[in-house]
């Protein structure tokens, strides 16, 4: 082959590889979401997209009361542990390929729809404040918190969440509540639900329980010797609660009792 022309074909050669090179792949974010992500400092090259490896250098992404009304573009961020975007806009989020999610906080969002069953990782849940009608945890066996006050949930069922420590679900519509399976939990506020029975009998962790404003008439906390903090207030059908110990409360146990005149303590627990 003539030398001039081998040289062209090499210049030629070069000339692509260093095109295929620098061909850089962006990421297919929303306007509201890659508008909250250049004024955070995702973009740091300053070209007004978002690359791919740039959204893969991200493990925490702060949105807060931001104007975001949608996450599509999250998927791109396989490295991300922890996603807060609370007070925004969004009625759903897809988190399905962030799979390495250890804390999610999308509370204050108008939310109908919140799919976690691929976020197996997951330790922090915290979505109160929402409009979701159902929430499946039953393939978050890691979870440690959860939040989910104030939304309009019927049911939820914790049996698959044996590392549960926080579990914070009052001000919903839920009318039974088996915790029977939470051993390590510390904290429950039931409060404000449609609860007519509620067995602690298996928690002999708990420190804090709130159960105010529900319909209970009898209450066992007998088996919570470590128990701090009781709320069992705004309750005119609840009667008898059975301790393990009198005179009840001890003095490192603090009692709020208002809106349930009713109330008197006793060891004997038959009903």
């Amino acid at each position: 082959m003539n030398p001039v022309l081998r040289l062209s074909f090499l210049l030629l050669a070069i000339i692509l590889f260093s095109q295929c090179e620098k061909e850089v792949t962006f990421i297919d974010a929303s306007p509201s979401f890659l508008n909250a992500l250049i004024q955070l400092g995702i973009d740091t090259d300053e070209d007004g997209k978002i690359s791919l490896s740039e959204a893969r250098a991200v493990s925490k992404l702060e949105i807060i009361n931001e104007p975001v009304s949608d996450l599509t573009g999250i998927q791109s961020f396989s490295n991300l542990d922890t996603l807060i975007c609370r007070g925004s806009q969004l009625t759903s989020i897809d988190v399905s390929k962030n799979t390495g999610l250890l804390y999610l906080r999308c509370s204050s969002n108008p939310l109908t729809k919140l799919d976690v069953s691929n976020n197996t990782a997951l330790k922090y849940l915290r979505c109160g404040v929402t409009q979701l009608t159902d929430l499946d945890v039953s393939g978050n066996a890691a979870l440690t918190t959860l939040h989910c006050s104030h939304c309009d949930l019927a049911n939820l069922d914790v049996s698959m969440n044996p590392e549960l420590v926080n579990l914070y679900c009052g001000s919903n519509q839920i009318s039974l509540l088996d915790v029977s399976s939470n051993v390590a939990l510390t904290t429950l506020d039931c409060s404000y639900c449609n609860l007519s029975n509620l067995d602690v009998s298996k928690n002999p962790e708990l420190v804090n329980l709130y159960c105010g404003g529900n319909q209970l008439s009898m209450l066992d906390v007998s088996s919570n010797t470590v128990l701090q903090e009781l709320y069992i207030n705004d309750m005119p059908t609840l009667y008898k609660v059975c301790v393990d110990v009198r005179p009840f409360p001890l003095t490192n146990v603090y009692v709020y009792s208002a809106g349930s005149p009713n109330v008197y303590y006793a060891t004997d627990c038959s009903k």
